[in-house]
Parts: C-alpha cells; structure tokens; sequence
C-alpha cells in the first residue's frame, strides 16, 4: 500500500491555498457559511456512500476529493473568521486517535484487546470516560437518519444498567380488588395474541386493603414500563399508581374515576350505605351477592364458576378508606372504555377530559363474553394514545440488526424484502 508521500503533502497544502484564494476572490464561495454549506457536506457524503456500494476506485477517489473539499471549505471559513485552522482541525484528531487507542500509542499500560470487539470496547470505554454523559442520547445529531439514530442509541443502551428504556410498554390488566384475575383472563389471551406483552394482577390470598393492592400492582410491573388498564373499583388505584410506576398511559375500562379532591373514596355514599346494610359483623359479602340479579354478566356456567371461585368478603373499613389523588391526574395520556351505560357518569368525565372514549354494547362483565372485542377496542385505544406499533415493530428490526452486527438501514431493507417474499 502506498505510504503518503512529500509531493501528496504538497497537494494537500496546495489545496489550502486553493481555498483561500476562491474565498478571497470568488463571490459566491465568499458569501458561504458554515451553515450554507451543510447541504453540499451532506450530498458529497452520500456521493462517497454511493461510489464505495457501486462505484469503481477512480470514483471513490474523486468522490473523497469532492468530500476533502468540504473539509478544507469549512477550515478556512473557521480561519477567516478566527475560530481555528486546518491545522487545529488534524491536530485535535491525531490527538483523540492516541487518546482512544491506548493499545496502539500506550501498550505498556493498557492491555491489548484480543479482538475487534475488544478494541470496540476499549474506544466506548475511554470516550465514555471523556464525555461523561447524563443521557444515552445525549451528543447524537438529531440530523441522523432515524435508523441510525435508533441503532447508536440501542448500542449505548446495551453499555447502560438501562436497557427497558426503549422497551414495550405490558398492559398491566387489573382486575377489581373484589373479583380476581378470571375477569381479564379471555381478554389477556386474544392481547397476546394480537401481539401485546400482557400481565395479569392477582391479589391472591392478599388482604384487601389499599396498600396490599398497590403493592400487588407495583410487584407486577417489575420495574418494566406499562400501560395500566384497570377494571371497576381498580380505576380509582391508576392515577396513584401513575406516581409509582412508569406508565405510558391508562386504558380505564368500565371503572371508576376519581374526582377533585387530594384523595378519592374507595365507595360513595350510596354505595357505602349499601354495603352497610348488606355487611355481617364488619365483613361485606361476596361481589356477585351485592346484586339480584347477576346471571346475565356471565356467559356461561363455567365462567361464573372462574370468578366466584376467586371472590373475597372484603372488610366494610376497606370502603370507608381513601386513595391519593395527584393533581391533574386527567392530564395523564387516557382513554376511557365503556361497557354499556354502568358507568355513564365516568364516560361523560372522560369525554370531557378531551379522553378518546369507545363504548361497548355489554355489560360491566362484557370481557367475559366479548374478549375479542374488549381486546379490540382496548389495543384501539391504546394505538389513539401511543400511536400504532409500527414504530415498535421497525425498532424491533433495527435492535435484531443491530445484534447481528447489520447496518440499520440494510436490515430494514432486508424486512422488507421478506414482507414481499423477495
């Protein structure tokens, strides 16, 4: 290979010179900035992309030329205006090259890395080091392309103790506190079938108090970000739970809402008053006992077997409790889903919250007879809130490329060529 001779280094001096003389007598070259000129550094970069993919030696030479150009152009508009020189400009980089590889310019102290991936590690590892960054995000050009953008972050994240940051939301499904997990059951397969990662809360044998019930939450969240999606008396845990955990949005369905106020009763007065009537030395009998006439919430015998099985005698002290309500709480990314008119009054505050809003003709047990179309409009609801998973599904190709050591933008081609059976 041909080492960088003296006449090649009088060719790159001479090249300096050559600028400075277009700026100092060519109009149009003297009327350019740096940031005039960002669009010919970009269209000379892809030019060079293009000769190095399909293009012979001679163009690859010529199109580095063109690239060696805009360097030079913006050296001499950083002279002319007493920022720095060509000269700066090498030195900083011969600088950085030695500071970066250590193994090559310091091998007494620092081991040498035993291969490519090695010597990756050791460059991530001293610019880590230098740059001291708050953010796997932070010094990345919001100019890059989207793929690639995507792929320096989820390398980063792969050199964080943070690597949920760019996860899937789970739809974290709870059930009323009274009933159990056999209420979202039907609706938590077609979501896992529709793709979604879905939990179920189970309180089990847990007593039923406030604080028992968010720590149930909170345990089955695990750390990992979520979409709450409450049922009945559980809607009026989100907005606390909100403050806990990292939640992307809240999917109520048929539940309650809180209204003003730093706290929201577990029972209204009716309710309350109700349940006080109904109560056996302190204790409130089981759910589907609350009411006459119960048959028509399930669609079968087997069903109702699943979720009496799973009911509890909950306490009357635990109705007369209170759960924290932050303010504006119903500026949080919302939707309400309403199965038939059980809970007009929380649809209405959703509506008027500016909410997407969806209504089912059912009732308060619909999921049990419908979970294809509870599903439905609950994922629908979700795409209104976060945006469809597109975005997850392209992050997804470049995250599976980026493991195999794939540029970004050619696993995505790739895909696509899949998609098109090519």
């Amino acid at each position: 290979m041909r080492r960088l001779t003296v006449p090649d280094t009088g060719a790159l001096l001479e090249l300096l010179e050559v600028m400075r003389r277009l700026r100092a007598e060519c109009p149009w070259k003297a009327r350019q900035t740096h940031r005039s000129l960002v669009r010919y550094l970009v269209e000379e970069l892809h030019e060079t992309v293009d000769a190095i993919e399909s293009g012979t030696p001679d163009d690859l030479r010529e199109e580095l030329g063109d690239l060696l150009l805009q360097v030079y152009f913006h050296a001499v508009v950083a002279e002319e205006n007493g920022d720095f020189t060509l000269d700066d400009v090498a030195a900083g980089i011969v600088e950085k090259m030695r500071r970066r590889n250590p193994h090559v310019f310091a091998p007494d102290d620092v081991e040498v890395p035993a291969d490519a991936a090695a010597v990756n590690e050791l460059w991530e590892s001293v610019k880590a080091a230098e740059k001291r960054r708050d953010s796997v995000t932070d010094g990345l050009a919001p100019t890059l392309p989207a793929l690639l953008y995507a792929d320096k972050v989820i390398d980063r994240l792969g050199r964080t103790d943070a690597p949920t940051a760019l996860a899937a939301p789970v739809l974290l499904l709870v059930p009323s506190p009274l009933l159990g997990p056999a209420t979202w059951a039907p609706v938590a397969w077609w979501l896992r079938g529709a793709g979604h990662d879905v939990e179920v809360v189970d309180l089990g044998d847990a007593p039923r108090t406030p604080s028992a019930v968010v720590a149930a939450v909170v345990s089955a969240a695990a750390g990992r970000p979520v979409v709450l999606v409450p049922h009945s008396n559980a809607g009026l845990y989100a907005p606390h739970l909100a403050t806990l955990l990292d939640v992307r949005a809240t999917v109520y369905v048929d539940a309650a809402l809180p209204t003003s106020g730093p706290t929201a009763p577990l029972a209204p007065p009716a309710l309350l008053a109700m349940l006080t009537s109904l109560a056996d030395d302190g204790v409130v009998p089981v759910w589907t006992q609350w009411w006459g006439d119960v048959d028509r919430l399930f669609p079968d015998v087997a069903s109702r077997a699943a979720v009496e099985a799973e009911q509890v005698r909950v306490p009357l002290a635990y109705f007369h409790e209170h759960v924290p309500v932050p303010a504006d709480w119903a500026r949080a990314p919302s939707a309400y889903l309403s199965l038939g008119d059980t809970y007009a009054d929380e649809r209405s505050l959703a509506r008027a919250s500016g909410w997407p809003v969806r209504t089912l003709d059912g009732t308060h047990l619909h999921a049990l007879h419908d979970p294809a179309g509870v599903g439905a409009a609950v994922s629908g609801l979700l795409d209104d809130l976060l945006g469809s998973r597109t975005g997850e599904r392209l992050l997804d190709v470049v995250r599976d490329g980026h493991a195999g050591g794939v540029d970004p933008e050619q696993a995505l081609r790739d895909a696509v060529r899949r998609l098109l059976g090519r």
